[in-house]
């Protein structure tokens, strides 16, 4: 039996349903709700939003998750390798006292707290929100900011 690749690749392409969006929706809204519920996150400068193939509307219809980055915006990994005599110190720059791997056990526990623990999974990278009857599939991503310096800034007359 062949298959219609054409009807498939049509199928797969299409906007995703109004089902499915409100899925989508949902697991993005609840994954801020936990972020929100958590008294030490909820505190912090914390950004919650979609990013990938959900985001850029390039997801396979009903066989796709959501990613959802949670960003932590007080603090930021620098790279000063492509700049000479530019380094933290000389911009005033200092050592966070809250590290990555803190930012995204906090991360969990706020997950595990508002799912509970048969729902999520960690992985090496991101935590997965397995499903329900109300919500896709997601992926938390905690991240923090890179941030790639190039050129001399010091030489700079403001």
């Amino acid at each position: 039996m062949s298959r219609d690749w054409e009807a498939t690749f049509a199928s797969w392409g299409a906007a995703p349903g109004v089902t499915e969006t409100d899925k989508c929706e949902n697991a993005e809204r609840a994954i801020r709700k936990a972020i929100d519920a958590c008294p030490k996150l909820s505190s912090m400068q914390i950004e919650v939003f979609t990013q990938g193939s959900y985001q850029n509307s390039t997801n396979v219809r009903q066989d796709s998750d959501v990613d959802v980055c949670v960003l932590y915006k007080a603090a930021f990994f620098a790279d000063y390798s492509f700049t000479e005599g530019l380094s933290k110190e000389a911009l005033g720059y200092v050592t966070g006292k809250y590290l990555y791997p803190e930012f995204k056990n906090d991360v969990g526990a706020a997950l595990i707290d508002y799912f509970g623990r048969e729902f999520v999974t960690r992985g090496n990278k991101a935590f997965n929100i397995h499903k329900n009857t109300y919500r896709i599939d997601a992926d938390v991503v905690p991240c923090m900011e890179h941030r790639l310096f190039t050129g001399n800034l010091l030489s700079f007359n403001c």
